[in-house]
Formats: C-alpha cells, sequence, structure tokens
C-alpha cells in the first residue's frame, strides 16, 4: 500500500487560472482545473461507490452509490458534495442498486445502470429483478427518462453493470449472466444488440464496456468477458472483445483481442475505462480482488499489450473489490473500491460507512507506460 499522510487526503485544493486540457471519448478538447490532490478520502454516508464518471465540463463527479441505488455529484477540488440524487421507485427499492455510470461528452448526459441484486448474490441463478437504464441531464439537472431492460430481457438473461454510449447517442448496456449487450436509443428505446449464445444464467460473461474514439473508429466498442469464472474467485483468464455497431448481430460475432504476450492472463474483471489522458489508447480495467490491469494499444484496439497490474490498494483485501477506475482532471488517474457494509443500517438500504477513499495510481500507469 502507497503511504499517505491525512494531512494530504484532507488538504483543499488549490485552484489555479492555469487550465489543463484534456481529450473526451469524442476527441474534443474539454478544460477543467489541474486536480493537485493525491489520494482522498469522500466523507459521505452510505456512499458505497460502485463506479465513477467524471464530467469534463463542469468539472465534478457523478458517483453510483451502489446500495442506496442513487447518484452522488461531488466537487473532487473544495471536498464537498455538491447533490444526492435519488430517483422514485428505485432508490427506495431494496434489490434495486446503482452500478455503471458514463458520461457523454456529446450530449453532456449521464447514463446509469440500475441492476438488480437477486443475480449478484447467486451468481446468477436468480435472474429476477427489475433492470434500468436511467437518462439524466446535468445541464438541467433531471432525469430525462428511463428504461426498463427487463421489459425486454423477460429475465431469461440478467445481471446488467456497465453502460457506453455511441456517436449517434445510443447507449449499449452489457450483461453479465450470460453475456448480452442491449442497444438503447437517445429517446429510450431498447433492442437488443448482442444476444446471449446460451439460455444458462450462471455464466459469468461480460462486465465492462467502452466505446472507442472516433478518432479510431466511431463504430467500436470493446467488452470484457470473464470467461465462465465465478465473480468472488481471483484468478481467472479474460477476455476482450470488439464489436462493431454498424453491423447487425446477430448472425456477425465479435472479435477478440489477441493480448500480447500470449500467456497473458487478466484475473477476473469488472468495468474497464479508456482514460482520457492517452486518447483511447491505453485501457485501465478493474480486477476485482487483484487491482488494475493496464493494456495498451497501438493499432486501434485490433490487438493489445498487456503492461501490469497495479495491486489493490486497499487494506482490507477481501473486504474491498475494485470495481472501476476514473480519471480527474487532465491526468489523475484513480482506482475504486466497492466495499461491503457488515450490517444494514434498519430502515436504510446500505451500511453506515462514512469514509470512502479514491486512490492514485496515477504514477505507477505512467511508470507501466514508460513515462
Amino acid at each position: 500500500m502507497r503511504p499517505f499522510s491525512l494531512a494530504t487526503v484532507l488538504s483543499a485544493v488549490l485552484l489555479t487560472s492555469t487550465r489543463a486540457a484534456s481529450l473526451d471519448g469524442r476527441g474534443k478538447k474539454h478544460s477543467c482545473p489541474p486536480f493537485q490532490n493525491g489520494t482522498f478520502i469522500i466523507h459521505q454516508y452510505q456512499l458505497y461507490p460502485d463506479n465513477a464518471a467524471f464530467d469534463f465540463d463542469e468539472c465534478v463527479l457523478y458517483i453510483s452509490a451502489l446500495f442506496n441505488g442513487s447518484m452522488v455529484k461531488y466537487d473532487p477540488y473544495t471536498g464537498q458534495t455538491l447533490d444526492i440524487i435519488n430517483f422514485p421507485g428505485i432508490s427506495d427499492v431494496y434489490d434495486e442498486h446503482a452500478s455503471g455510470i458514463h458520461w457523454d461528452p456529446r450530449t453532456k448526459d449521464i447514463y446509469l445502470v440500475i441492476d438488480a441484486q437477486p443475480a449478484f448474490l447467486t451468481d446468477g441463478a436468480n435472474a429476477t429483478g427489475d433492470y434500468w437504464l436511467i437518462k439524466y441531464s446535468t445541464t438541467h439537472s433531471r432525469e430525462l427518462h428511463r428504461t426498463n431492460l427487463t421489459a425486454l430481457t423477460q429475465s431469461l438473461y440478467a445481471g446488467f453493470q456497465d453502460v457506453t454510449t455511441d456517436s449517434h447517442g445510443n447507449a449499449y448496456v452489457v450483461g453479465t449472466y450470460p453475456s448480452s449487450i442491449i442497444r438503447v436509443s437517445p429517446s429510450g428505446v431498447p433492442t437488443l444488440f448482442y444476444p446471449p449464445q446460451t439460455s444458462n444464467t450462471s455464466v459469468h460473461g461480460f462486465t465492462g464496456i467502452v466505446s472507442l474514439p472516433t478518432t479510431f473508429s466511431p463504430t467500436t466498442l470493446i467488452a470484457i468477458s470473464a470467461e465462465g469464472v465465478p465473480e468472488e474467485l481471483s484468478a481467472g483468464d479474460s477476455k476482450l472483445y470488439r464489436f462493431d455497431t454498424s453491423l447487425k448481430y446477430p448472425p456477425s460475432q465479435p472479435t477478440i483481442i489477441p493480448i500480447s504476450p500470449p500467456e497473458t492472463k487478466l484475473g477476473v474483471p469488472d468495468a474497464i475505462h479508456l482514460p482520457e489522458r492517452y486518447g483511447g489508447t491505453v485501457m485501465l480495467a478493474a480486477m476485482n480482488y487483484v487491482g488494475v490491469s493496464v493494456l495498451r494499444s497501438k493499432d486501434g484496439w485490433r490487438s493489445a499489450e498487456y503492461l501490469g497490474t497495479i495491486p489493490s490498494d486497499y487494506p482490507k483485501f477481501f473486504e474491498r473489490i475494485i470495481t472501476a477506475t476514473v480519471q480527474i482532471g487532465a491526468e489523475k488517474q484513480f482506482m475504486i473500491g466497492q466495499s461491503f457494509p457488515g450490517g444494514i443500517v434498519p430502515g436504510t438500504k446500505g451500511g453506515n460507512g462514512t469514509d470512502f477513499p479514491f486512490f492514485d495510481i496515477t504514477d505507477e500507469v505512467e511508470a507501466l507506460l514508460g513515462y
């Protein structure tokens, strides 16, 4: 674990007039103040973050609060929670959890995946429960619409937990039990983009998804799959799959992205992220109990190179799994750990946790890249 002082974690950030530019997922430049903190702690009752998205226009974090089925708007520069966004009929339902989250740089909207607890408690054996995709306007601070994914799946497959968007405003939500992808139109209409290849809902499949910047390809998605290895295991052999959104599935099938060296074993995955700093050439893959794996591609993700894994920084190893990473500002990369409450506070959906660290892994990423 990298040492850090409480003074460093809690220190205020000095905002300067110097602006640092970063490319978003569409190749457009956005500017936010340099984020000068390293590892920091968010002091927010029952936050229990699963994932986070940085808004490069407003320079704030949107965080999925797992157990509460809500979203938190947080200013990392001042260390202040700006808003707790609840969704009636979801945030007050015990089995509904907030997981994948994505900021669309084209529309400035946030997409939030609401998953149902049963599949994740039973390794897919129980595929019941309502899954939703919420589209939220950051400009007007309101929910635009919600899409009931279960109305399409009829609980025949489940485990939806991550989302990305394409250049046309379509959203793509990955399902895990077993692998599937649902495409949701800008108006909220769901269609099956990639159907399950088996009826066995206990097969642990896709866990994360990203879209390539338009500078590479406006029609390419990448999903990561656990390849059937159960979520609670640390050793695995994940695979990356490349999809072309201009094609219809089926009959077309995704292409496996070869990873070098060929003996690479990535472990059991969660979310994946293409940090804006590297223009889509670097992937940070959250690997549950292990840490964050760093991959690089020099050919638009037709192939990938495994550079190494940054170990989990969380001291209580089996109480926090690494679920995601997020970039803050133009440069800083952070590891997000999902912690589990020892018990549920009566009358609520979560535990009594108040302190949730985001660990700075910037130097480790840069070292693996040879910077």
